[in-house]
């Protein structure tokens, strides 16, 4: 079992290739193509994990962070960068609402997950714009020959349960795909009140994080002769409340006391992957997301009294087209993208009973692009690539219209087999962010105050991989030092207007970054693996005209996992686990800078097999995690949850 598996070069162990599989959706890797090196979860990594939605999937892996904001998104991020600097994708199509730039990864089900990539440098240029600081790639394609059924269900801390189901049924030529998934809980747990002493119920849970979410799936995949196509569909139906701040006075200062009475995404994708000819083909992706969500806020902590209603509903549409062909010596790709999202918005005064006119907001992000491969030996391999991305906003709900803004990306990555155990590869790229329409034009009920001259964050991007796995030795290790500079970093500010502090978007001069990754997994036995990942950052922006330097704010300054996994010879499996985050800064109501401590979490999961089956074996599973009741704090008044429990049991087929 392994959390880190670096893809990139051939190894010697043919038992090791398995481990190393890459998968990717989006970006396809071919004999004569450098591509930036992958780290992957396979379907066991992914079991061993025991996840209940996205969030716990990317728990333990070196360089990726999540944290719940203060909207109560459960957000990721990838080498410290800031949440909209990545982009997720599933079956080829992100999930990010386009109007906010992110998604809430704590209402995905871990269970329609087959596989995971993730890229922690300049994505390939199929990701279209935005993704300036890498990707994570999920695929739900189920692979098998015969029926499949998965089932499980499970309770845990404040009256949390689980109950979901899963079925692969292969029929001729055609494979389906059906789930479905219900959670509910009543309260996150609360590892100590000290960094949130304005919670009222602190013993009990913390106050207004209750959730109730039930999701389905569904695809149908064909194959034939010329080519392969993928229809999926998922739909996740959800009601939460969020935490406020609390480390903040009600009585001084103004947290946020929300909760999301509706929450609802449906979201389609096609893939497709067309033979037309022996050296040519195209691949195909399709996407449409509906988005709605109502926001109400409340008066004070005890959610008794609403004041203010905010309906959002989104609808999206895109595309993306791949043409390759080889050309014997070269490969080359021709790669054009397209999407458009349409924000409505409606806000409601509850207590003067008025509503106002909706108001609607429009952007486009266009890419077109070509990509070349070059074997320039028999060891060595380069790929460069050149796209030009161009974003507009025709529809500004009222506000002043604000031009198209366009920008070129670039890309190189070359990949040396130095020897069959060592692989070396570099990559540099440059990519832009646009601003969201949310930085744009949003004001999250009055919270915040616009800012009309945002500019798109530009990112150079590099780093250098050396992946070693000696033949000799059941091994993997892994070292990548890494480089990036941000030029008009986007970052908030407090800004006082007429005695009232509100937030504001603005755009910094630029940022450094620099750091090192680094990740061995060693089989000490056939039944042991032991992990150890480390990740160390240093994050500066420039110097303003003052001479003053800004903080970049909660971006750890170092990560290290440590891990060991036993599995069984009856096939049960325990995996034990080490998280230490490093220290980070934060910023005050005041404006002024906090430090967010060190951590240290400690887990433990388990599953275990007790009858086999006709449709699979029947396990028994749980995990403890945060055993220590550690307080984690990646964010001022927002911890992440003490300790927790789970205790379940699941039909698992073969």
């Amino acid at each position: 079992m392994c959390a880190l598996h670096l893809t990139g070069g051939v190894t010697a162990d043919d038992g090791l290739k398995e481990n190393l599989n890459e998968i990717s959706v989006t970006a396809i890797r071919s004999e004569d193509r450098a591509l930036q090196p992958t780290q992957a979860l396979s379907e066991q990594d992914i079991e061993s994990r025991l996840p209940t939605d996205f969030t716990e999937v990317f728990r333990a892996v070196m360089g990726v962070g999540i944290r719940t904001n203060s909207r109560g998104e459960a957000v990721l991020r990838l080498r410290g960068s800031e949440e909209r600097q990545s982009q997720i994708f599933i079956d080829g199509a992100p999930i990010s609402v386009p109007w906010d730039g992110r998604a809430d990864l704590s209402l995905f089900p871990a269970s329609f997950i087959r596989n995971v990539s993730i890229i922690k440098s300049a994505a390939p240029i199929e990701y279209g714009a935005n993704a300036v600081l890498g990707v994570v790639d999920i695929s739900t394609f189920e692979t098998s020959g015969h029926f499949k059924m998965n089932a499980r269900t499970e309770v845990g801390s404040h009256d949390s349960y689980l109950l979901e189901g899963e079925v692969f049924v292969p029929v001729g030529g055609l494979d389906l795909q059906l789930g479905a998934n219900r959670f509910s809980r009543d309260a996150i747990s609360i590892a100590s009140s000290d960094p949130i002493p304005f919670d009222p119920q602190a013993d009990d849970g913390r106050t207004n994080t209750d959730l109730e979410s039930t999701s389905f799936f569904a695809a149908a995949a064909l194959e034939r002769e010329w080519g392969t196509f993928r229809l999926s569909a998922m739909d996740i139906d959800a009601e939460k409340g969020i935490a406020a701040a609390a480390h903040i006075d009600p009585a001084e200062g103004a947290p946020r006391f929300w909760r999301y009475p509706d929450w609802h995404m449906t979201q389609i994708s096609l893939a497709g992957d067309i033979a037309l000819g022996e050296a040519t083909g195209l691949r195909v992706n399709a996407w449409h997301q509906q988005f709605e969500q109502q926001i109400v806020s409340y008066s004070d902590v005890t959610y008794s009294q609403p004041e203010e209603q905010q309906d959002d509903r989104d609808r999206t549409y895109g595309g993306r087209l791949v043409l390759s062909h080889d050309w014997q010596h070269l490969t080359t790709r021709l790669i054009t993208s397209i999407q458009e999202s349409t924000h409505t918005q409606t806000e409601t005064d509850l207590m003067a009973d008025t509503t106002s006119e909706p108001e609607q907001f429009r952007q486009r992000l266009v890419s077109i692009g070509g990509e070349v491969d070059i074997p320039l030996s028999s060891m060595v391999k380069s790929s460069l690539s050149l796209a030009y991305d161009r974003a507009s906003t025709p529809l500004t709900g009222g506000r002043p219209v604000q031009p198209a803004i366009a920008n070129w990306a670039a890309g190189g990555a070359t990949e040396w087999q130095a020897s069959q155990e060592l692989t070396v590869t570099a990559t540099l790229g440059l990519r832009t962010r646009f601003p969201t329409m949310r930085e744009l034009y949003g004001n999250a009920l009055g919270r915040f105050l616009l800012n009309p001259d945002l500019k798109p964050e530009t990112a150079l991007v590099s780093d250098v991989t050396f992946a070693w796995t000696p033949a000799t030795l059941p091994l993997e290790l892994s070292l990548t030092p890494w480089f990036t500079r941000i030029d008009d970093t986007l970052s908030q500010r407090n800004v006082t207007v007429d005695g009232v502090s509100r937030r504001q978007r603005y755009n910094l001069d630029g940022s450094n970054g620099y750091g090192i990754e680094a990740g061995a997994i060693w089989q000490a036995t056939n039944a042991l693996t032991l992990e150890a990942n480390a990740f160390w950052q240093d994050l500066k922006a420039d110097r303003a005209a003052d001479g003053t330097r800004p903080t970049l704010y909660q971006r750890p300054k170092s990560q290290l996992l440590l891990a060991a996994n036993y599995m069984f010879a009856s096939g049960g499996n325990v995996r034990a686990e080490m998280n230490h985050l490093g220290h980070a800064f934060d910023e005050n109501e005041d404006g002024t800078v906090a430090r967010l401590g060190t951590s240290t979490e400690f887990n433990v999961k388990f599953y275990m097999p007790i009858k086999q089956t006709d449709y699979g074996i029947w396990q028994v599973y749980g995990a403890l995690n945060n055993i220590t009741d550690t307080v984690v704090l990646p964010q001022l008044g927002l911890p992440d949850a003490g300790r927790t429990f789970k205790l379940g049991i699941r039909l698992a087929s073969d």
